[in-house]
């Protein structure tokens, strides 16, 4: 899946987000193995937004709920 900047995708939800959204950011990949991290920007429980890493098969497809 090819993901598009400003997109929002379902992701697996981990207990320290507000919900399984993300807003896809860049790519970059981990040295040791060159496995693809996604950064993403994530809504946390507190109601921030901060920046999460997610693996290829972590995002689950585009959202569609357009919106953090």
């Amino acid at each position: 899946m090819k993901l598009e900047k400003g997109k929002i995708y379902d992701v697996l939800h981990e207990e320290w987000m507000e919900h399984n959204r993300a807003e896809y950011h860049s790519t970059r990949y981990r040295e040791s193995d060159n496995e693809p991290l996604h950064d993403m920007i994530i809504r946390m429980v507190d109601g921030n937004l901060d920046m999460g890493s997610f693996f290829t098969k972590e995002v689950v497809g585009l959202s569609k709920t357009q919106e953090i």
